[in-house]
């Protein structure tokens, strides 16, 4: 009997991505070397990743739940979104509003500046109506609502669960937080749950400890890894994985997405952080990548590091 689906949910975006040769501060005009919408949104970007790496005989299948307007942003993304092959039953059409998109800069050493305007297809959409059972459960505050529902539904239901603790209103974040199996900030949205920007990572996720007791808690920090504080108080370190950066748009959106996919597929937390670790470097060279690929390349960074 095949395993309940993973469910995605919150924002999807219609990614416009410009690459140029580099960020200007006056104003100029320039000309762009190359041009493509893609999927974007914290949710719909996870779902990607984790539906382009499960395994079919033996992952579960991956549904996304979201909103988009009837414009014609929101007709593309329902497009690309049925090229990847994803589940989108539960990706709400919501008459009259207007889909989220992103204006995407890209310079050569693949930084990105992001402009998004964000819509009002998710303020709109009634909630979901969630199938019978998940596997797990990765949610964004972009959808508070049904990220709610959705974290409390996984604890009822006993699976994992991962909350992408992207930058949002503080009070949106710490009603989501005390929810999730995993908390999962970006440097951002720690300091956003924390109202302070000043203090050290390490310091902001002891004060998560106080709100969510029994969470894995991690905090992303780019080229410098990740740190991860355990429910116990033991303390990891991760490093980055160096690969040549050709587009780093989504990539912690595709560490989301690969880390629940790797938790329910049984992995431990420490390989099921380096799969998705590693899941997100690869994504920096400019497309998501396979089961394959990522196998390939983790057996030969370890026989590197051996």
């Amino acid at each position: 009997m095949p395993a309940a689906p993973l469910w995605f949910v919150g924002q999807t975006v219609l990614d416009q991505v410009w690459h140029i040769a580099s960020f200007s501060a006056m104003g100029d005009k320039g000309v762009a070397s190359a041009f493509d919408s893609r999927i974007g949104g914290l949710a719909g970007n996870a779902a990607a990743a984790a539906h382009a790496l499960r395994d079919a005989r033996h992952s579960p299948a991956v549904q996304l739940f979201s909103a988009l307007g009837d414009d014609a942003a929101g007709q593309r993304v329902a497009q690309l979104l049925a090229a990847r092959g994803l589940d989108t039953h539960g990706v709400a059409c919501t008459a009259g509003a207007r889909s989220p998109v992103s204006a995407v800069l890209v310079d050569e050493r693949g930084e990105r500046q992001i402009h998004n305007f964000r819509g009002d297809a998710l303020q709109q959409a009634p909630l979901p109506q969630w199938p019978a059972e998940c596997s797990g459960v990765m949610a964004d505050p972009r959808w508070p609502a049904a990220a709610e529902a959705a974290l409390v539904l996984a604890r009822e239901g006993g699976v994992v669960s991962v909350l992408d603790a992207e930058s949002a209103e503080p009070a949106v974040l710490r009603a989501l937080v005390p929810l999730a199996r995993w908390c999962v900030f970006s440097r951002a949205g720690l300091a956003a749950w924390a109202g302070d920007d000043r203090a050290a990572p390490s310091e902001l996720l002891q004060r998560v400890a106080l709100a969510a007791p029994d969470a894995e808690r991690v905090v992303t920090l780019g080229v410098h890894g990740a740190l991860w504080l355990r429910p116990d108080g033991r303390t990891h370190r991760l490093p980055a994985f160096d690969v040549e950066v050709v587009d780093s748009n989504g990539a912690g959106d595709v560490m989301h997405g690969v880390l629940l996919l790797s938790l329910t597929e049984g992995l431990p937390g420490d390989e099921a952080l380096r799969r998705a670790m590693a899941a997100a470097a690869l994504s920096c060279r400019g497309s998501l990548p396979g089961r394959q690929q990522l196998d390939h390349f983790l057996r030969e960074r370890r026989s590197t590091s051996g």
